[in-house]
């Protein structure tokens, strides 16, 4: 059985897994676990981190389950939770109306008005709405994205000039400014502000472009191009994002944008648009998106230069922003040979901004094409790293002297990715060489695994495998669960296959007949070995 401190532990390691199916997954199971536990002060939390991941992982429409469950305890805390319903709500059409409502009515019973939730029902609704709309004294949005809340108001209401003077980029947020710019992209370009609407692109774009769960932005992105004469550059939009899973309502706003350039997109926005006015009970969704596909073709010119290039660029959890010029470009890529992939990183912008080069640009690009494998060599992290590799059969214990320099070395260097490699070949050499406590203290610390699904999921898989061998089976038994989440989500159906025979494994161990059965059976399909076969049998023979 978990016990209180296991549990926190496992919801604080769900807080570093990818958003989507593996992070749900994981988090799904420990609700249960709380709930089977009957720690009333954890459920409230378990749920709202659930409700998160289910809004960001986008399935919107299982966010109001958890929610709505929180809102009978009456806890002081959980204002925010009508914040999530309102964005849920919003997001996906199976998210009942009525339930909604009455949720908003309780909340606004026990917190006082909630007058940045009703304006988003409102707006959605279509029906009308305060325009002079004042934030809460408390809500789990920051200033900034209420003042973008506003802004989205005045918009739709066609007070332009109203929406334009309330913006500020003051202050920070993981969404804000960047979500006004998009939205002021093209007010800016009809009032004539054409530096101001290609620098909203710009810095809007680049904060967004790889993150799915900004899809509904990204569709002002196409709509912008679309009426600035930049069709190539919305195709290209539409190319680099349209395939996305994200929430029916980002989809339908991205569709919407690429009908008016590829017509074809058209229907699938209005399909979408019918299951929310059929959940709304009435056309306001459907005539919207109507009047976004029928709007004025007629383009403003805008030349958008180079802004479709974004200034950023993410590798593991750093975020790296590009210089403007491609003598900066060059320069730095120079200057870092000791780190390729962000040499690499800058000669690749290079290229897009200048693919033909000439004279001494030309001799300085040749200079830095050298083989992947020669570039990195060069690197102190990658260099200790293979000598980790090569010393491993013969000489294990330098192998880890290599392996632990290596880990510092890559660590600094913010190589995230192969520092928790090394980090996983440090702690199977210390779990072989009579020392698996170290072994279970470093894979321990391992917080930051660079967003790799795969190295995520093996160095979960390897904490499981030594909670195991030191007897805590619950530990070993969530940890390996979220592996294979992770392995699936890494698509590594053979990694997948062995991780749920080792679950069976360990579910006999613990007499979770039921559960061995369970994973038995998948470990089969994946992977039909004699062993998972002897697996499933034992356990089906055991649980009857």
């Amino acid at each position: 059985m978990d016990t209180e401190e296991q549990l926190w532990r496992q919801i604080r390691v769900t807080d570093r897994m990818w958003e989507g199916p593996g992070q749900i997954a994981a988090l799904e199971k420990v609700l249960r676990r709380v709930d089977a536990l009957g720690l009333i002060a954890h459920r409230n939390e378990a749920r709202v981190r659930l409700a998160t991941a289910y809004l960001l992982g986008g399935e919107p429409a299982k966010a109001f389950e958890p929610l709505s469950r929180c809102l009978a305890s009456g806890d002081p805390e959980l204002r925010p939770v009508f914040d999530y319903l309102a964005e849920a709500f919003v997001e996906d059409p199976r998210v009942p109306l009525a339930d909604t409502l009455a949720a908003l009515d309780e909340g606004e019973r026990l917190f006082g008005p909630m007058p940045d939730n009703r304006l988003i029902i409102a707006s959605h609704l279509g029906t009308e709405a305060d325009f002079r709309y004042e934030a809460p004294a408390e809500s789990s949005r920051c200033g900034q994205c209420d003042t973008g809340l506003r802004i989205d108001h005045l918009l739709r209401i066609g007070r332009i000039d109203d929406a334009v003077e309330l913006f500020s980029d003051d202050d920070h947020c993981s969404r804000q400014p960047h979500t006004m710019l998009a939205a002021l992209m093209l007010p800016f370009a009809r009032a004539g502000r054409l530096d101001d609407a290609v620098e909203a692109f710009r810095r809007s774009y680049s904060a967004f472009w790889t993150e799915q769960a900004e899809l509904g932005s990204l569709a002002r992105h196409v709509e912008f191009c679309a009426h600035t004469g930049n069709h190539a550059a919305a195709r290209k939009l539409i190319d680099r994002h349209g395939g996305w899973r994200s929430t029916p309502s980002a989809t339908m706003e991205f569709h919407a944008a690429a009908a008016l350039v590829t017509e074809s997109h058209a229907s699938l926005a209005l399909e979408i648009a019918a299951r929310f006015d059929a959940r709304n009970g009435n056309s306001a969704q459907s005539e919207r998106i109507r009047a976004l596909l029928a709007a004025d073709p007629a383009p403003i010119a805008v030349d958008l230069g180079s802004a479709l290039l974004p200034s950023t660029k993410r590798i593991g959890s750093r975020l790296v922003i590009y210089p403007t010029t491609v003598e900066e470009l060059a320069s730095l890529a120079e200057r870092s040979e000791d780190d390729p992939e962000f040499a690499a990183i800058m000669w690749e912008r290079f290229d897009e901004l200048l693919p033909n080069p000439e004279g001494e640009l030309l001799t300085r690009r040749r200079a830095g094409s050298g083989e992947p494998a020669a570039a990195t060599d060069r690197g102190p992290g990658a260099r200790a790293f293979r000598d980790a590799e090569l010393s491993l059969e013969e000489d294990p214990l330098r192998a880890l002297t290599f392996a632990r320099e290596a880990i510092d070395l890559l660590q600094a260097k913010f190589d995230y990715v192969n520092a928790a490699r090394a980090r996983l070949m440090a702690a199977w050499i210390l779990a072989f060489t009579d020392d698996p406590k170290a072994a279970l203290d470093l894979i321990g610390d391992c917080d930051v695994t660079g967003g790799n699904p795969e190295v995520q999921a093996e160095v979960l898989y390897t904490h499981g495998k030594l909670s195991q061998a030191f007897g805590d089976l619950d530990e070993a038994a969530f940890r390996l669960l979220m592996a294979a989440e992770s392995f699936e989500s890494a698509e590594n159906t053979d990694a997948l296959g062995w991780t749920r025979a080792d679950l069976a494994e360990l579910f006999l161990t613990m007499e979770r007949f039921e559960d061995a059965a369970d994973a038995a059976e998948e470990a089969v399909r994946l992977a039909p070995t004699a062993r998972a076969s002897a697996l499933r049998d034992r356990a089906y023979a055991l649980r009857a």
